[in-house]
C-alpha cells in the first residue's frame, strides 16, 4: 500500500467516525468533542508511530489554520449590525473578562498543579477562551434574546486574540525574549497585533464585499471558492505581518457577512461544514497527545480546575467584566454560565507543547479536562438555564429575521399569472427553464396557495409567486412572455 493510499484511508476512517460521532452526540446526551478526543486516543495507542509524523510544530500550524476556518463560519453568522449592537459588552467580556479570568485560572492552576507560575499562567490562558458555536448547539432549537446571543457570538469571537497575544507573550517569558520582560514593548506590541488584524480583516473583508457584488459565476459552488479565498488571504496576510490573523478573519467574516451575496445559503452551508470538518481534524489530533494510562494522575487536579473555572474564574470575570453595562443579574449569571470552552484551548495550549514549556504534558492533560467537564456540566444545562431565567426569545428567531433581510436585500418578488391556453399550462415546474437566481416558493390555486414540487403540473388560472434576483427578471419575462408577469415587488 503506498503512502497516499494509506494516508486517504486514515483520512477517510477519521471523517466518517466523526460524522457518526458528531450525529449520535445529541442521541447520547455527551458532547460530540469527547468522541473526537478519545478517536484521536485510540489511533495514537493503535499506531504509536503516528506522534513522529504528527509533531506539536506541525499539530499547532494545522489547528491554527482550523481555528481560522472556524472563526471566519462564525463572523459570516455575525453581521456588522449584530456587533455594534453588542460591542461595548462583549469587548469588555475578551479583554478584562479575559485578563480576569486568566489570572484566577493561573492562580488555581499554580495551587493545585504546583507548576511554576509561568507554565501555570498558560494553563490560566488557554482555559480563558470561550466558544459561542458550543453554546448554540447546546441550545438545540431554542433561540436566545437577540442582544444576549449577540454578546456571545462577539465575545467568542474577539477573545481569541487576545488569549493568543497573551500566550504569545507568555511563551516569549518562557524563552527569555528581553522585549517580553518590558511592559511598554508589550502594550506597543498588542496595539500593532490588533491595528494590523483590524486593518487587514478590513480591507480584506471590504475587497470581498465588492467581490461577491460584482461576481456573475456560472456555477453556485465558484461563491464558497471566493469566501474561502478571502478567508485564508486575511488570515495569511495578518499573520506575515505579525498582525493577529484570528481577529482579521474573524472582521473579514463580519464584515461579509453584511454583503449582497449571492448564493448566500450555499456560503453559509459550505463554511459550516468545513467548520465541523476542522474540528473533527483538531479534537483528533489533540488525542494524539494525550497518554490514557497518565489520566489517573490528573484526574483530581483536573476536576479540581475544571470546577475552578466554571464555578469562579468564569462568574468572578463576567461580573467584573459587565459592572458599567445594562445587564440583569440573570444575564450575567447566564453569560458565566455559558461560557464553555471549545477549539480554541487546544490550540492555545499546543503552543506550549510546541515550546516545550515545564510539565507541558500535564498542561495538555488538564486543559483536556476543563474542556470536556466544561462541555459536560455547562453543556447540558444551558438550555434549563436560559429557560429559568427566561431569556429564550418567544418572537421570530435572529436567524429568521437575518434570512428575510437577505430575501429584501437581494431578490424581489415577481407574480406570475397563467393565462387560458398557455404553453405553460399542463406542465411540470422541473420541465420549466426557469432563469439562474429565480425560485418558485408558491402556486395559488383557487384561493389556496400550495407550496410547489418539481411535479407540480401548472394550471391555466394559476397564479405563480416567483423570487428572483433583478438580473434574471428579463429571461422570467421571456419565459413567460404568452402569460402575464406582473411588476417585481420587494418583500415586505
Amino acid at each position: 500500500m503506498t503512502g497516499v493510499s494509506f494516508v486517504s484511508i486514515v483520512v477517510a476512517v477519521v471523517l466518517l467516525s466523526g460524522v457518526f460521532i458528531a450525529s449520535a452526540h445529541s442521541r447520547l446526551g455527551l458532547p460530540a468533542m469527547v468522541g473526537f478526543v478519545a478517536l484521536g486516543c485510540a489511533i495514537a495507542v493503535l499506531d504509536p508511530d503516528v506522534m513522529t509524523a504528527i509533531s506539536p510544530d506541525v499539530a499547532t500550524n494545522l489547528s491554527s489554520l482550523a481555528l481560522a476556518m472556524i472563526l471566519f463560519d462564525g463572523g459570516l453568522h455575525t453581521t456588522p449590525n449584530r456587533v455594534r449592537r453588542a460591542f461595548w459588552p462583549a469587548m469588555s467580556l475578551a479583554t478584562l473578562g479575559v485578563l480576569a479570568q486568566s489570572a484566577i485560572m493561573t492562580a488555581l492552576a499554580h495551587a493545585v498543579l504546583r507548576l511554576p507560575w509561568l507554565s501555570s499562567a498558560m494553563l490560566g490562558v488557554a482555559a480563558s477562551s470561550t466558544d459561542a458555536a458550543s453554546v448554540f448547539s447546546a441550545l438545540g432549537n431554542t433561540s436566545l434574546k437577540a442582544r444576549l446571543a449577540d454578546v456571545l457570538e462577539v465575545e467568542s469571537g474577539t477573545n481569541d486574540p487576545m488569549t493568543f497575544f497573551l500566550m504569545t507573550v507568555l511563551i516569549d517569558l518562557a524563552r527569555g525574549d528581553p522585549r517580553a520582560f518590558r511592559p511598554l514593548e508589550v502594550a506597543l506590541l498588542f496595539a500593532a497585533q490588533m491595528g494590523i488584524g483590524l486593518g487587514v480583516g478590513l480591507a480584506v473583508g471590504y475587497l470581498g464585499r465588492r467581490l461577491l457584488a460584482a461576481a456573475r459565476l456560472d456555477a453556485p459552488g465558484l461563491y464558497p471558492a471566493v469566501t474561502l479565498a478571502m478567508a485564508l488571504l486575511s488570515f495569511g496576510v495578518a499573520q506575515s505581518m505579525s498582525g493577529s490573523g484570528f481577529l482579521s478573519v474573524y472582521l473579514t467574516g463580519v464584515w461579509m457577512a453584511g454583503a449582497r451575496m449571492r448564493e448566500r445559503l450555499t456560503v453559509l452551508r459550505f463554511h459550516e461544514g468545513l467548520a465541523w470538518i476542522v474540528q473533527i481534524v483538531m479534537f483528533v489530533v489533540l488525542g494524539f497527545f494525550l497518554v490514557p494510562r497518565d489520566f489517573a494522575d490528573v484526574a483530581v487536579p483536573g476536576v479540581l480546575l475544571a470546577c475552578g473555572a466554571i464555578f469562579v474564574a468564569r462568574p468572578a470575570a463576567v461580573w467584573l467584566s459587565t459592572l458599567l453595562t445594562r445587564m440583569s443579574a440573570e444575564e450575567r449569571w447566564f453569560i458565566a454560565w455559558a461560557g464553555l470552552r471549545g477549539a480554541a484551548p487546544i490550540v492555545l495550549i499546543l503552543f506550549a507543547v510546541e515550546a516545550h514549556v515545564q510539565g507541558y504534558i500535564a498542561l495538555v492533560e488538564v486543559v483536556f479536562f476543563v474542556v470536556i467537564a466544561s462541555a459536560l456540566v455547562q453543556g447540558t444545562t444551558v438550555e434549563r438555564i436560559a429557560e429559568t431565567f427566561a431569556l429564550i426569545e418567544t418572537t421570530p428567531t435572529e436567524s429568521v429575521c437575518e434570512l428575510l433581510a437577505v430575501a429584501r436585500e437581494a431578490a424581489v418578488m415577481v407574480p406570475i399569472e397563467v393565462r387560458p391556453g398557455s404553453p405553460r399550462a399542463g406542465k411540470r415546474l422541473r420541465d420549466l427553464a426557469f432563469p439562474p437566481d429565480t425560485l418558485c416558493y408558491a402556486v395559488v390555486r383557487g384561493g389556496k396557495a400550495i407550496v410547489p414540487r418539481g411535479s407540480t403540473r401548472i394550471r391555466a388560472g394559476d397564479h405563480l409567486l416567483v423570487l428572483a434576483d433583478e438580473g434574471a427578471i428579463p429571461e422570467l419575462e421571456h419565459l413567460f412572455r404568452e402569460d402575464q408577469v406582473g411588476h417585481a415587488e420587494a418583500l415586505p
